[in-house]
């Protein structure tokens, strides 16, 4: 059996926040993601993030695919253990995480856990929406910026928000066209015998050939959920999450959970709250705890 004093589930903005403060106050700490790289969603969006918080201000008006490339820079001359293309399959009492990597399975005992594990792109049914094109926002983001392949040319977006507005933003930047938008799946049919052909969006009828879902996102604190912490539903953070202490502690003892799998949340935010759990969970002292606190508040009022 493996033995770190902090593990940190997810390589996202919360999962390399919490790994650097964690190691950076002396713990021993193993940072885990199922990509092939760290980084997270940073790794396939172009949008340009602000406010970041702290020692990550000065990648403030960077590219999100650029900011992903620095962080990675930042891990690698760390010393935290990083472990890529590895799946933290489970959670067992004692703080155990049960883990699938390239050279086997094994488990890893942790003096505390972070849970950095993201979000899920929130999906509807709609008529037509299992023809071959229906993608959602996340897929469209891979297709166009980590493999850099058009998915399609002319393309329907179903959504309203930041999510939505992001993925129309990156649709256009590339080169395709959007076509048309819907702000949700009630009016919405796609046609198509092998593939999407064509949208319709209440009376309005167009040809494409891709049809983009961006409905927002949903928490993903599976891990949290297996050890029985506490959890609530909280429609505003987008579901069910885990009810969290002010370092994000959970009601299972040295369990932590910051970024979108403790509810959406804006970038700068993930930021702040990995920091703050990575710190708490490695035991740092209480001025940096304080100030990494302040940080998150001050984000949390604008």
């Amino acid at each position: 059996m493996k033995q770190v004093d902090v593990a940190v589930v997810g390589a996202g903005p919360a999962g390399i926040a919490a790994a650097l403060a964690a190691v950076g106050a002396g713990a021993k700490t193993m940072l885990i993601d199922e990509q092939a790289a760290v980084g997270g969603s940073l790794r396939w969006r172009i949008v340009p993030l602000a406010d970041l918080p702290g020692e990550f201000a000065d990648l403030n008006g960077q590219p999100a695919i650029m900011i992903a490339a620095a962080l990675a820079e930042r891990v690698a001359s760390s010393a935290i253990d990083v472990a890529t293309g590895a799946v933290a399959w489970g959670w067992f009492e004692g703080n155990i995480l049960g883990v699938l990597a390239a050279d086997g399975v094994y488990e890893l005992e942790a003096g505390a856990i972070v849970i950095a594990s993201g979000s899920t792109d929130r999906v509807m049914p709609f008529a037509g929406s299992t023809l071959p094109g229906v993608m959602t926002a996340r897929a469209v983001q891979i297709f166009l910026h980590q493999h850099r392949v058009f998915p399609g040319r002319t393309f329907a977006v179903i959504g309203s928000g930041a999510d939505a507005e992001e993925v129309v933003a990156a649709i256009e930047t590339a080169g395709a066209t959007v076509a048309c938008q819907a702000s949700g799946v009630e009016d919405v049919r796609v046609r198509g015998k092998q593939r999407v052909e064509q949208v319709i969006c209440g009376e309005a009828t167009g040809d494409v050939d891709s049809v983009v879902v961006a409905l927002g996102r949903q928490p993903d604190p599976e891990l949290a959920l297996q050890a029985l912490a506490q959890h609530a539903l909280r429609p505003e953070a987008g579901g069910f999450v885990p009810l969290l202490n002010e370092d994000g502690e959970t009601s299972a003892a040295k369990l932590y959970v910051a970024g979108d799998a403790a509810g959406i949340v804006p970038d700068a935010e993930a930021f702040a709250q990995g920091r703050v759990a990575g710190l708490a969970a490695a035991g740092a002292g209480r001025a940096d705890l304080a100030a990494a606190r302040d940080a998150l508040a001050a984000l949390r009022r604008g």
